[in-house]
């Protein structure tokens, strides 16, 4: 295995550990989203914060995703 390949795979195992824990966040965005949301009178403030880092955590996992694919192509010689 050449230097690249193992610089390649090494990459890409930070990004997919990135990935997890962005989408383990998310997770637990939405279940608080969503706890708030059930709550008849929830401060609507509030309800906008939530969804705000639901919508980050979301935006975060989309971006590390174009990481991957970017990585992926580039593994594949499609670069």
């Amino acid at each position: 295995m050449s230097s690249l390949d193992f610089d390649l795979d090494s990459r890409m195992n930070s990004l997919e550990q990135e990935w997890r824990q962005a989408y383990e966040s998310s997770i637990v965005a939405r279940a608080d989203y969503q706890s708030l949301a059930a709550i008849p009178k929830t401060d609507s403030r509030l309800l906008d914060l939530a969804r705000e880092r639901v919508d980050r955590t979301e935006a975060l996992k989309a971006r590390i995703m174009a990481k991957i694919e970017r990585l992926e192509d580039a593994m594949l010689g499609r670069d």
